[in-house]
């Protein structure tokens, strides 16, 4: 929770605007009072969507949607406004942790408090789907564990489904989810129907119960993969119910899955108060979060207010991993005077983390705070302060230090590779950024073709440019080491590559995705990987345009 900015308006519509809850991909999440006193959260998009007259109609049409859901397993609509200069949507607050942030800090939850978990989202699912609408990223951070139950938050980013519409939704070009929690339908860009929801839901329950994605690969690239051709890795799962719904869930075939009818069925009846609402660490998480909110509304510049106990969400802001030994702080706590880039002037006694963009699917975790062991280091990265070790021989024996500590950000980088400008999809910029490590992903892609008159969105970008940093921690040592060590280039089809001029390794990746060519360099503590495909890039210039790609996006590396 991020005090506002003299920059920041002071309300939206009715609505006095208190602190930022967190960011996304399509915009932020700001706390707001209505006049009545009860707490909302209201959602901005950004800019970009603001100009577009296109968006701002299935905007409209998403609230009108939205407004007719019930609120009893989701945050109420209450307000919005499609026609403002930035169009907002205001819904109910919900008090309480995202599933995501309960995971991470407490670790897997109990079965039986899944198994209501399964049993309350599947009936957002049917309340969500009976107005016509498809979620289109259901995962850990757009479900809340209220005192009461769950609910399901977002409805901001979900499209209308209506007859004769699907068309024009699905041509915009934006696709709308978080790559570990899709279905194989999304990840391919296909159409996507009620049936979609539900195969996420069943990776959510699977994250729920087992602390992981289902999916869960290195990259996002491969994360997409498993979505598409490998089966879940549900070892963790309990055998019984739940097992065979979240199975069930995750059938390739769409027409395969269950309705949320039948899955309420073959769930069976659930125990009353076992929503992880009910769990002590969950309590105590929206007690700290009342608590902060009490200590917000009491401040210099605000009268105090009793927190309305039906007012309740939660942000979508960065998350906190779970560390058993230290008590946990609360979770808006993890980024404060960073905001402004200010180093702090002894060992931070809560981590910080800033998450530029992402809809990448991956929380930013919470570094353990370091031993005062060694060297100490303190990096200023993508605008928050981290402490960092200097990859001596205390963080991990190698003795190499961290040849970069700054991550690259897409806005800044992109304008220095060998790629047209007017390709460039700032939409699907990801920024993934944690104490320990941080990934970005830039992608190209280009104009829109015509087909009978109407135009459609390539299905692939023709470039994606990833870089992967690590960095030295006390707890999980040195950046150099864990690089070179997970530094792949002997799996079957990949070959090593010595000519590309830049860095200490090289290989090219086989081809499982279509693209042209993969080329992956490691840097030290960095890996670079380059993936072209489509006509931009033909199989006889494929690899030289990768190289001159890889050169520059390593010479682009923040200093």
């Amino acid at each position: 929770m991020r005090p506002l900015r003299d920059s920041d308006p002071a309300a939206t519509g009715p609505y006095r605007l208190l602190a930022e809850l967190g960011r996304g991909g399509m915009g932020r999440v700001l706390l707001g009072a209505a006049p009545d006193g009860r707490l909302v959260a209201v959602k901005q998009v950004h800019a970009r969507f603001a100009a577009d007259d296109a968006f701002r109609a299935r905007f409209r049409r998403e609230v009108d949607a939205s407004r007719k859901v019930s609120g009893a397993y989701t945050a109420a609509v209450m307000d919005a406004d499609a026609d403002a200069a930035t169009p907002w949507l205001a819904s109910v607050f919900v008090s309480g942790p995202s599933l995501g942030a309960a995971v991470e800090a407490s670790g897997p939850l109990p079965e039986e408090t899944v198994r209501c978990l399964a049993a309350g989202l599947a009936t957002a699912l049917i309340e969500i789907h009976r107005v016509g609408l498809v979620h289109r990223d259901l995962k850990p951070d757009n479900v809340l564990l209220a005192e009461d139950g769950v609910r399901v938050i977002d409805f901001g980013i979900a499209r209308a489904v209506e007859a004769g519409d699907a068309t024009e939704l699905t041509q915009t070009g934006l696709v709308v989810g978080s790559p570990a929690f899709m279905s194989p339908e999304q990840a391919e860009g296909g159409e996507l129907t009620p049936a979609s929801d539900v195969f996420s839901l069943g990776s959510v329950l699977a994250l729920a119960v087992t602390g992981r994605s289902p999916f869960a690969g290195t990259s996002t690239l491969q994360t997409l993969f498993n979505l598409v051709h490998a089966e879940p890795d549900l070892g963790a799962v309990p055998q019984g119910a739940l097992r065979r719904a979240v199975e069930w869930c995750l059938a390739k075939d769409p027409a395969a899955r269950p309705t949320p009818e039948r899955l309420l069925g073959l769930l069976g009846p659930v125990v009353a108060g076992a929503a992880g609402g009910r769990l002590p660490a969950v309590r105590r998480m929206i007690e700290a979060q009342r608590a902060e909110i009490d200590r917000l509304l009491a401040g210099p510049d605000r009268t105090a207010a009793p927190l309305s106990t039906d007012s309740p969400q939660s942000p979508q802001s960065p998350q906190s991993p779970r560390n058993p030994q230290r008590p946990q702080p609360p979770v808006w706590l993890r980024k404060q005077a960073a905001a402004d880039a200010v180093p702090p002037t002894a060992p931070p006694t809560a981590p910080y983390t800033q998450v530029v963009a992402t809809e990448s699917g991956r929380r930013p975790r919470r570094p353990a705070v370091l031993a005062l062991a060694g060297v100490l280091a303190v990096a200023v990265v993508g605008g928050g302060a981290y402490w960092l070790t200097n990859g001596d021989a205390s963080a991990g024996g190698s003795g190499v230090p961290d040849k970069y500590t700054k991550s690259p950000v897409c806005e800044e980088v992109a304008a220095r590779l060998p790629l047209p400008a007017a390709d460039r999809r700032k939409d699907k910029d990801v920024h993934d950024e944690r104490p320990e490590e941080a990934k970005t992903d830039c992608e190209w892609r280009g104009a829109p073709y015509v087909v009978d008159g109407k135009s459609y969105e390539p299905q692939d970008p023709h470039a994606l440019v990833a870089w992967d940093l690590k960095r030295s921690t006390e707890s999980k040592g040195n950046a150099t080491k864990i690089q070179r060590e997970d530094f792949s280039g002997t799996d079957k089809g990949e070959t090593r590559e010595t000519g590309v001029g830049v860095g200490d390794a090289a290989f090219w990746r086989a081809h499982w995705y279509r693209e042209n060519c993969s080329l992956v360099v490691r840097d030290g503590n960095l890996v670079v990987q380059v993936v072209l495909y489509g006509d931009e890039h033909p199989p006889a210039r494929c690899q030289a345009d990768a190289k001159e790609i890889a050169r520059a996006a390593v010479a682009a590396m923040p200093g």
